[in-house]
């Protein structure tokens, strides 16, 4: 006789069986955006200098060290941040824009009060615009919650005195380095303290280069109708430039 097969198990009252499938990735929903995902790692590089700095401002207990490493912690990530608004929900995306405008602001702050300590410490028009222009930005930052600006995309403007900040410390970098070359040629400056200027120049050349094509930019697309979140500092050849002055910023900074 044939053998018999067992009695397949019986399933309790009011069960159903269920299907095992191997859960498998959605190629469309898993992916990595090049090259604006592997750009996560300038923030992340930067953030590594920031570390140094911080170290080199608790050693010599200086606040210029402090205040640069501030702001390179900070700012990259709030541009990482800025030009991905549409990654997320869009119940939360005010929600990020206020974050990302937080950052951005604080190393506004930052890098005022490094302009006024480093080269004018003594100018009291300085420190007035120093504090003053640190007290206006985050007033901005802070009354523009309840107007409910951050729900449209071009909130970003409201980062223009910002982004005046990294002006200033490119003219004041660039101003000392031309001073202590005449010198100098004349015997009356020491070369190490001009290149250190000069590594001052570049550094903070390259931020005012990315400032000046992102806020033109971000001006051009919003007369286009093609504006977004991030404005140009999303735009593919923006990025590939910010990208690439990244390198000579962060070696300048390192020396």
């Amino acid at each position: 006789s044939m053998p018999r097969k067992p009695d397949a198990p019986r399933l309790p009252p009011r069960s159903f069986p269920v299907k095992r499938r191997i859960c498998r990735a959605d190629p469309q929903t898993m992916r990595i955006e090049f090259p604006a995902d592997l750009g996560l790692a300038v923030p992340v590089v930067m953030s590594l200098l920031s570390l140094r700095l911080f170290r080199l401002a608790w050693r010599t207990r200086r606040a210029a060290e402090l205040l640069v490493g501030i702001y390179f912690m900070l700012v990259p990530f709030a541009i990482s941040l800025s030009i991905r608004v549409d990654r997320f929900d869009a119940a939360h995306a005010e929600a990020v824009r206020i974050l990302s405008n937080a950052l951005f602001t604080s190393g506004g702050v930052a890098l005022l009060l490094f302009v006024w300590c480093v080269f004018r410490p003594d100018s009291r028009w300085a420190w007035w615009l120093a504090f003053g222009g640190a007290a206006a930005v985050v007033a901005t930052w802070a009354l523009a919650i309840p107007l409910g600006l951050y729900e449209a995309s071009t909130s970003l403007f409201l980062l223009l005195p910002v982004y005046a900040s990294n002006l200033w410390v490119f003219f004041e970098s660039l101003r000392y380095f031309l001073l202590l070359r005449r010198r100098q040629r004349l015997g009356l400056a020491d070369p190490v303290i001009m290149n250190r200027f000069l590594l001052f120049a570049v550094w903070t050349g390259g931020i005012g280069v990315i400032t000046l094509m992102g806020v033109a930019g971000s001006f051009a697309q919003l007369m286009n109708g093609t504006f977004q979140d991030g404005g140009a500092l999303g735009d593919p050849v923006v990025l590939g430039i910010t990208r690439v002055l990244a390198a000579p910023i962060a070696v300048s900074i390192f020396l």
